[in-house]
This record gives structure tokens, sequence and C-alpha cells, in this order.
């Protein structure tokens, strides 16, 4: 019985089924244990049975694998071996492996540990289900139609990325001799997506104030409300809030060392911690024990709050508040704008926000100014503190 496009649409894993179905002509399907169907041309040549392998479905479509035969078999009766008219997709070529093995090589080695995480869900989104693509052969409009329906089923400007990323993949295999060429790399953003947009939300005084006020009056989880606050007054990192380690902190000294490992320039940096910070660090203490590890435990004492807790958490506020729209990363560029506005020079804004200084600076001057980012801190709270009584 033929096969049919439809057939080898239905087939799942886990697959119980013949291991190889029959089409005509030679062409056969062979299915693994897993779902994985390869083409495969079975022939007689010299006297004895002999099988190439043509290809995985989808990558190579019901109708190409029947073409092809079409061309061998004539080949067969012509006289000639088929095997040197057609050259078998080379495992270099196929996207899983290439990005798996850039995940190994490349990204797991040598990036932080926010690279690591966006890279793996990547490949486990994009890339496995697709895995069997050979890159080599994948048509310029092939690739239009992949990255439309990523379009399509989330925002252009997530096709822009994933197509970024696809090309950071497709680029490193190319410089290692793994592949020649790919239609991938002709592909321009602007034709699957967008750019990602730079942002540039600020939130002025009274809002910061609002959102403030918000925070203190919500009957959110304890963790996520102390979390927000605490990168409304330090401008750091996300990830560098959420998952701090109570041993970071010399409260008596005022100080916060992040560690080179959790930092994203690889190195330490040394912050100042204004008096409100602290209150706000000391007031964990009570509900979550002075000896956690964690500064913020999550839903366990042994793990810290989660990513997606903390965006839901931003994301109600917004909804409640009804101001143009802010996300936490917004509270870096509020801090340095709104202290830059009140005589806090650069050079220590930056290094509030764990920035390397650039040029000559960055060489020669390891000096971190934490009086003066103390002073900075504390001067923050204290014009925030004056909003919110007036307000």
């Amino acid at each position: 019985m033929a096969i049919s496009e439809s057939k080898l649409r239905n087939i799942k894993s886990p697959y119980n089924g013949k291991p190889e179905l029959s089409d005509r002509d030679g062409l056969t399907a062979r299915i693994t244990k897993h779902g994985v169907i390869s083409f495969n041309f079975r022939f007689q040549w010299q006297g004895k049975a002999q099988r190439m392998k043509l290809g995985r479905y989808p990558e190579v479509k019901l109708a190409e694998a029947r073409a092809q035969v079409t061309k061998l078999r004539r080949a067969v009766f012509d006289g000639e071996d088929p095997r040197h008219l057609f050259s078998p997709t080379s495992e270099h070529e196929l996207l899983g492996n290439i990005a798996q093995e850039f995940l190994t090589l490349r990204v797991d080695p040598d990036l932080s540990a926010a690279s690591i995480a966006l890279y793996h869900s990547t490949v486990n989104k994009y890339v496995k289900p697709n895995a069997t693509i050979n890159v080599e052969r994948y048509s310029y409009t092939q690739w239009i139609a992949f990255f439309d329906r990523i379009n399509k089923d989330t925002s252009p400007e997530n096709a822009g990325n994933v197509l970024r990323r696809f090309k950071t993949f497709i680029r490193w295999a190319k410089s290692r001799g793994r592949i020649k060429q790919s239609h991938l790399l002709d592909v321009p953003t602007l034709a699957v997506g967008n750019h990602q947009r730079k942002r540039e939300r600020t939130l002025e005084w009274h809002e910061v104030a609002k959102l403030w006020r918000e925070i203190e009056l919500s009957r959110a989880a304890l963790s996520c409300r102390v979390c927000t606050l605490l990168l409304m007054l330090t401008g750091a990192r996300n990830s560098e809030i959420r998952e701090a380690r109570i041993s970071e902190f010399d409260l008596p000294r005022k100080l916060w060392i992040l560690p080179a490992e959790r930092s994203k320039t690889n190195k330490a940096i040394r912050r100042a911690l204004s008096c409100k910070t602290i209150e706000l660090i000391k007031s964990l203490d009570l509900p979550y024990g002075a000896a956690r590890t964690f500064l913020i435990p999550g839903q366990s004492q042994h793990k810290p709050l989660t990513s997606h807790a903390q965006t839901r958490f931003v994301q109600r506020l917004n909804d409640r508040l009804k101001l143009d729209r802010f996300v936490a990363h917004d509270f870096r560029r509020t801090i340095t704008t709104r202290l830059s506005e009140n005589a806090v020079m650069p050079h220590v804004t930056e290094k509030m926000l764990g920035h390397e200084l650039g040029g000559i600076m960055a060489i020669y001057n390891k000096h971190d100014w934490l009086e003066e980012q103390q002073h900075a801190y504390d001067l923050y709270w204290s014009l925030l503190e004056k909003e919110l009584l007036n307000s």
C-alpha cells in the first residue's frame, strides 16, 4: 500500500507500528520508535540488494523523495550506480546537530547563566521540533515560511530574535567548516519580523511614588513585593536581586558584593547600600529566618524567587496603575536618570548599575566610588520619600 503525506504526518513518538513502510519503485520510509522518519531507496546492484538513504521527513517531502527515486531508478536501468549521483544528508548539516554542538562547545563553557538559559530555551522550543532541517538544502522561501510561522504565533520582535540566534548557530558551524553555505544567512530580519526595540522608558518621580505606594498596599507575596522595591532602590538587574545570597551582604559596612560568577561582566560588583535598602533586607529575617541561603526565597527555602513570579507581579502592577507600560529593567534607567538630574556624576551611576567604565578608565581605574554610591543611594531614597509625603 502506497505511503501518503497524511499517514506520515500522523506518525508520533512513541511509535509502535511497522518499522518500514513501502511505497513504490523501491521507495521506503523507515521509522524509529521515536517517530523519526527516513526515506530510503532499495535497489539491486550487481546481483546484491542495496539501500541508500534519501533524507528525513518532513525536510524531504514525499513528492520530493518519489522524484528522486525516479531519477535513481533510471540510473540503475542505464547501468550507473545511483550512489554516485546522490549525496545523502550529512549529520553535520542538520539544524539539531549544529545547535547541540554549539551549546556544548560554545554556550555552556563560555557564556553567562542568563545567556545559557536563553540559548537552551531557543533550542528546546524552536530547534528540537525541526532538528532534521538540512541547513544547506533548506531554501530561502522555506526559511521565510519557517519564521513567518514564529511571527504569527508569537510576535515580530520574537521572530527577529530567534532568527538572530539561528544565524549565530549557522555562522559558527560555517566558521568551523561544518557547512559551506546556508540561505538562512541571507534572510534579513525585516523580511520576517522586527528588530528588538531599545527601551527608553523612565519613570517620573510621581510614577515612582505611585508605584511604591501600590506595592506597599498590595496583598501579594512578601517576596515579590520586597524584590520589586529592592530593584527600584538599587538599580540592580533582576537576576542579581532574585538570586542573591545572604552571604553577599555585609550590612554593618553597608556593602553588597556580587560575585563574579553571578555578574554579567564576569567581574565582581561592589555596591553600597542605602539605609532604606538595609531596612528592607532586615524585614525579611523574621518571616524567612536570618540563616536562610537566599536573600529572597521562593516557594522553597532552598530556591530563589522565580523570574516568572516576579514578572507576573510587575504585570499586575501595570494592570492596576494604568501607567505607560514598564518592566523591572526600566528601574535601572530610572534611577540613573533621576540621580543625574540631581548632579550625581555618570561614573558613579555606572558603578551603581554594575557597568564597566569605558576607555582608559576601564583598564586603569578600578575604583568603586563606594562613598559616592552611598551618597547617591541615600539621596535617591530621600527624594522618593519626599515625593511620597507630598503626593
